[in-house]
């Protein structure tokens, strides 16, 4: 397949939506291996990260023709990634609890809710890991998943190469792995909050 280079993502989509399949292929390098990325902090699991991020691609690809995207391109790959964290979770936890025996009686007492964070406290965790960050690195971090921009675009602002960005996203992310993977199934659970709050 021949690549082609596109302004942004806005028309690379428009032209996918026509069929064009280097459109396609522009968006999937651009964009593949951070929705990994991100899919890793909370499920812990490089086979399953890369399974789910396939998935949201091949969606993506089928549905090319009516696919709306209100928001960009990555918010809507990220959003796309905790809504199917979310549901592989659901599905973990009714296995669970399908798996107790019918005779037993299930009861959430005081001791077992107590197991559960604060979603304030959790935040607060998930703020102090991303604090700890080396400067540059929790810099970067912040361009690319709280304001949404593209490695080209830090690049750009910051004055350093792609490449660097590269590096120090996945300094971030590796390093939020390790400082919040005692909390993964809290983090989920906060994810589930605020997938109904939004």
């Amino acid at each position: 397949m021949l690549k082609q280079n596109f302004k942004n993502d806005a028309e690379a989509l428009l032209q996918m939506s026509d069929g064009n399949a280097a459109a396609y292929r522009f968006l999937f390098d651009h964009h593949f291996t951070d929705l990994c990325n991100f899919l890793l902090i909370y499920l812990h699991s490089k086979e399953l990260s890369e399974e789910i991020a396939l998935e949201i691609f091949t969606f993506i690809w089928e549905k090319r023709q009516t696919l709306q995207i209100k928001a960009n391109f990555k918010s809507f790959l990220f959003s796309s990634a905790k809504n199917r964290a979310i549901s592989l979770y659901r599905k973990e936890q009714k296995k669970m609890f399908t798996s107790i025996d019918p005779g037993q009686s299930v009861f959430l007492d005081d001791s077992s809710s107590q197991q559960l964070m604060e979603n304030n406290e959790l935040r607060e965790i998930i703020n102090t890991a991303i604090n700890k960050l080396p400067e540059k690195s929790k810099q970067i971090y912040q361009l690319a998943w709280e304001e949404n921009l593209s490695h080209k675009e830090i690049a750009e602002q910051l004055g350093i190469t792609p490449k660097t960005v590269e590096n120090h996203v996945g300094i971030a992310l590796r390093k939020l792995r390790e400082s919040l993977n005692p909390y993964y199934q809290q983090i989920f659970m906060l994810l589930l909050v605020q997938l109904f709050i939004d």
